[in-house]
This record gives structure tokens, C-alpha cells and sequence, in this order.
């Protein structure tokens, strides 16, 4: 028997304030930094479309009237969704927004992220319709670790976490079926207004069984201060340049 394809709705997070990269962009949310060939958040969402992915909904907050002027002009058929208590919210309760316009799998990307295609097809093509991407170690110095046994995830957390062993680095791409992410949606309304997703998933993991997919070599980063931007620049897009030349010379 054959599973269903995975036919998500691409939740894109991008609600916050990116307080610590005002000092390099003060004026724009961080899904526009430019490396590169342009404004990641243009690049990802070329990636999703590229990837099979068409239904997209992006979650805004601080200037949003940026994001709803890309939107307009670029992808006039996403949907934009306002979480207006951005300034008092963690990323949990924007996902749950846009989860709720979804009809039914979703897939969530984080917005200040730089990130290979593979990236993408990769997951699309995992076999759990509940998975988690994750990399080895970038050394970024912000790392959110990924804990679990057997493949399957138990935990996510910046600190040492002793109920299992690290199995990697949380990348900021997951997939989600219906189910979970309903789940997730339920589980929000019991944790703090200033939680983040990672959070709901780990207050749904025990209960249902999400699978850690690592690729190892995946160049990739999250662009949160300057120094993350300078990285990215400097080390993370050469690597994903020479990554997806070396995957029969095209990128989306």
C-alpha cells in the first residue's frame, strides 16, 4: 500500500521583530537581509514553489505592510495572515494562525532562513508525513538541538537535555500532517503566550510520533543578528552555490 502524497500548505513564520538584526536592517523584517542573489524570503518561497509546494501562507507582524507589498507583487496567491500581538507573542501562536487557514498537511518554514533546495526535496520526499529536518552541527553559536532515540524525535532545546541522545540540528523546516498540526493547535491554548514552536512540539512529540530526517552536509543558516549575516555572506551561500551547481548545474 502506497501513502498519499504530500500535498501541504507552506506556513511561513514571519512575525517577529528581529530586534537583533535592527543594527544591519532596521527598517525591514529579517525574511528581506539579502544574500546572495536577493531577499531570502524570495528565495524561499521560489524554493516552495519550485518544490511542488503552491499553497503558501505567511504569517506577519512588525511590517507587515512590507510583507503584504512582496506578497501582492510576487505571489499574489498566497495568503497573508496577521498575528497582531506580535510584539507579546513567541512563533507558536503565529503558527497556529496560519495552521488554522490550512486545509489540511502543513509544512513550517521559518522565515530568517538561508537554506539549500534539497533541503526541501528532501523532506517532501521523507516517508513519515511527521518529520523534523535536521543538520549536523553548524557552529552557529544560537543552535536549537534536536534529542530523540530510534529516529524519533523526544525533544528540542538550546541546552543539554539528558532523556536521550542528540541526534542533530534543528534546520527550522518540518513537515506536519493534519492531525499534529491540529494537535499542536490544542496544545497551544495550555503554554505561554510568548511560546514558540518548538515548544508545542514538544509538548505533542510524546504523544505522537514526529521522525528526525539529518542531512549531515546541509548548508544552511538562520539569520537572527549580524554576525549570522556575515556568516551567511561569507561561508553558508558559497556552500549552498557550489551545492546546487554540483546537483546537475541548475537552481531553481
Amino acid at each position: 500500500m502506497t501513502s498519499a502524497p504530500f500535498r501541504p500548505t507552506a506556513v511561513i513564520l514571519a512575525a517577529g521583530l528581529g530586534a537583533r538584526l535592527r543594527s544591519v536592517q532596521p527598517d525591514e523584517p529579517k525574511g528581506f537581509v539579502v544574500v546572495g542573489e536577493g531577499a531570502i524570503i524570495a528565495r524561499s518561497l521560489r524554493l516552495l514553489r519550485a518544490a511542488g509546494v503552491h499553497d503558501l501562507v505567511l504569517v506577519a507582524g512588525w511590517r507587515e505592510e512590507v510583507y503584504r507589498a512582496f506578497l501582492a507583487r510576487h505571489h499574489p496567491a498566497a495568503r497573508l495572515v496577521i498575528n497582531r500581538d506580535y510584539a507579546t507573542t513567541g512563533s507558536l501562536a503565529s503558527l497556529v494562525l496560519g495552521a488554522r487557514g490550512a486545509a489540511g498537511d502543513v509544512l513550517v518554514v521559518e522565515s530568517d532562513l538561508l537554506y539549500e533546495y534539497r533541503a526541501l526535496t528532501a523532506l517532501l520526499a521523507a516517508p513519515g508525513r511527521n518529520t523534523l529536518l535536521a543538520s549536523g552541527p553548524t557552529g552557529s553559536g544560537d543552535e536549537v538541538w534536536v534529542y530523540g532515540r530510534g529516529g524519533r524525535l523526544a525533544h528540542l532545546g538550546k541546552g543539554a537535555w539528558a532523556g536521550a541522545p542528540r541526534l542533530g540540528e534543528l534546520v527550522g523546516l518540518t513537515r506536519l500532517s493534519g492531525e499534529l498540526a491540529q494537535a499542536l493547535i490544542a496544545a497551544a491554548s495550555g503554554l505561554p503566550a510568548s511560546a514558540h514552536y518548538e515548544d508545542g512540539i514538544n509538548a505533542v512529540c510524546p504523544r505522537h510520533a514526529i521522525e528526525v530526517l539529518r542531512l549531515d552536509d546541509l548548508a544552511w543558516c538562520e539569520i537572527d543578528d549580524g554576525g549570522h549575516l556575515a556568516r551567511a555572506r561569507q561561508s553558508v551561500w558559497p556552500r549552498i552555490e557550489a551545492a546546487e551547481r554540483a546537483a546537475e548545474g541548475v537552481r531553481p
